[in-house]
């Protein structure tokens, strides 16, 4: 009896001990002027859940910890969006607290002066009239400083300041800038590194040069391209903006990662293709020197391929101009609609990039077999050996590779078959392309336009090699090469032509937070003859939608033929076509 006495009373400490450790929760119900936005309150505040799949009976649990703060934290939120002058009731019953808000009048801006010899008027988004929040005015500053280090002006003398006058609720502002003197980017020292990796290597990566006018953009730049050899950990780019000097020094450390090696898995379904399997191999630093070798292989109804690539950076320095190489081989057999290609290649390319300048000089050895589906010429189908010598220039100037707003893309790309032994084509291939794509606020405009044309002079080319359209790169209401030569605005032959044009228009518009609506209008001319750009076309109209993520944005368009709308396709992909 008198265990069980002493274990009863343990279990009564042991639970007591429990529930004093079991963090008190209460509901928040929040009163508020509809102007100030409850959920930003409530997170403000600290709310551990908001329940926002429940849209019509939202609750905010607020914890214990969170509690005996809730004036002072609301009082900084208010006065920051521009009510100093608020009153709030707190009332706490049981588990519910009851927050009512009178927001009163807010100050508002009532003049701005500005002082700068650089401009800054168009960041200074304030205008008179606004309610004057200081977190806006804070990242106004943020702006204008970080505006002035793209600019190469790393010392200038900002000088911000917010004068309140409660009694009046008025807000003066003034902002005096002065940008001071151009700083360059100075000395490169790499400090630390592993040991198999030469410099090269790293400097390769690098977006600046010593003697270059300062650009805090360009550090970014060269973290991103350290990072994408997947070879380096702990990676510092430091520099010292605090000295007065024009020229900034910068240092650079890193070392190896420990693990190296990656394989991946994937099963997917792809609009274009159907369902996938898809394996990836890679070895990072395969010999030293950030190489990288790797392995895949890809497998849908229409697509199998298998591919080798090996790539070194900085392979060739001329007059410290990196060039890297990449090298593959591979197996593939591409089942269309009007042939079916089985194919050997091997292909070696250099790669030079600078500042948005891609330099692509590479050299194709392809054996086809290819299979036509139907009694087409005989000229484009059967057995082919090709070489071709290609060159691929592009300059970029759009402000961001993963969702660009603002800015232009030009590529053009130049292809030669040599007839080098028998069953050889001989061809010349073009093809031009210009993107554009401008942001008004919410509001962001794109277009993409591309020119193709095919000479050959041996009368002999294989149908894999002619010009097709449709899928999310040319006109979105049809798959993935579906459209061949165009013979009205409603129909198309299965094989495609020698001279191509492809338009594509987009308007996109903040719908909420991260979701975007958007139109498109894709229009498609290919002809079977070379040299011929007023064919006749396919015209499609269509609308979508954009979730923006990290790591681009998901799209779900539909594209409807405007002369056939029986015609139409649904299309998803993650990242930006434009």
């Amino acid at each position: 009896m008198k265990y069980i006495y002493i274990i009863l009373s343990f279990s009564i400490v042991l639970f007591a001990s429990l529930d004093n450790n079991i963090t008190k929760e209460y509901q928040l119900v929040i009163t508020a002027p509809k102007f100030l936005n409850k959920e930003d309150i409530a997170k403000e505040l600290g709310v551990k859940s908001n329940n926002s799949l429940n849209f019509f009976n939202k609750k905010y649990i607020l914890t214990q910890e969170f509690v005996d703060n809730i004036k002072p934290t609301l009082k900084g939120y208010l006065d920051s969006h521009g009510y100093f002058d608020a009153k709030f009731n707190i009332d706490k019953r049981g588990n519910i607290i009851y927050l009512s808000i009178k927001a009163g009048k807010p100050v508002r801006v009532e003049n701005i002066k500005i002082d700068s010899n650089f401009k800054v008027k168009n960041l200074i988004n304030f205008k008179k009239g606004d309610i004057f929040l200081s977190e806006k005015f804070d990242k106004i500053k943020d702006k204008i400083e970080t505006k002035l280090l793209e600019n190469g002006y790393c010392n200038a003398k900002i000088d911000t300041k917010a004068y309140i006058d409660l009694n009046r609720h008025s807000a003066n502002l003034k902002y005096s800038i002065d940008k001071n003197y151009l700083c360059y980017f100075g000395d490169i020292n790499i400090t630390k590194k592993p040991y198999d990796i030469k410099s090269d290597v790293i400097l390769s990566r690098i977006a600046y040069k010593k003697g270059e006018v300062f650009d805090i953009r360009k550090i970014q730049d060269s973290y991103n391209g350290l990072n994408a050899l997947k070879t380096f950990a702990n990676l510092q780019i430091k520099y010292d903006l605090d000295k007065k000097s024009k020229f900034v020094d910068t240092s650079i450390e890193l070392d190896k990662k420990e693990k190296l090696r990656r394989f991946t898995l994937a099963f997917g379904l792809d609009s274009e293709i159907g369902l996938r399997v898809k394996s990836l191999w890679e070895k990072h630093n395969f010999l030293h020197n950030a190489k990288k070798l790797s392995y895949e292989l890809s497998i849908s109804r229409k697509v199998q391929k298998f591919k080798s690539k090996l790539f070194a950076p900085a392979f060739l320095n001329i007059k410290n101009r990196y060039f890297d190489i990449y090298s593959s081989i591979g197996l593939l057999r591409d089942k269309e609609d009007a042939y079916t290609q089985k194919s050997g290649f091997i292909k070696s390319y250099l790669l030079y990039n600078y500042h948005g300048f891609d330099l692509e000089y590479g050299l194709t050895l392809e054996r086809l077999n290819i299979k036509l589906n139907k009694d087409y010429s005989a000229k484009i189908g059967g057995i082919f050996n090709i070489l071709s010598p290609y060159l691929t220039i592009i300059y970029d100037k759009r402000d961001s590779k993963i969702d660009p707003k603002n800015g232009f893309l030009v590529k053009a790309h130049g292809e030669i078959g040599l007839n080098y032994r028998k069953n050889g084509v001989k061809y010349f291939k073009y093809l031009l392309e210009g993107r554009v794509i401008k942001s008004f606020n919410d509001l962001t405009l794109s277009a993409v336009c591309k020119f193709g044309a095919i000479h050959e002079t041996n009368g002999k080319l294989p149908a894999s090699k002619l010009f097709y359209g449709g899928g999310l790169f040319s006109n979105r209401a049809y798959g993935k090469d579906k459209i061949g030569a165009v013979l009205s605005n409603k129909s198309f032959t299965q094989l495609g032509g020698k001279s191509f044009v492809n338009l594509q228009l987009e308007a996109n518009y903040k719908i909420h937070k991260r979701f975007y609506g958007a139109i498109f209008f894709d229009s498609t001319m290919i002809s079977k003859q070379e040299y011929k750009f007023n064919g006749n076309r396919i015209d499609t109209l269509g609308f979508g939608i954009r979730y923006k993520t990290p790591i681009g944005p998901v799209k779900v368009d539909i594209g409807f033929n405007i002369h056939k709308r029986k015609d139409y396709a649904i299309s998803i992909m993650l990242g930006q076509s434009f």
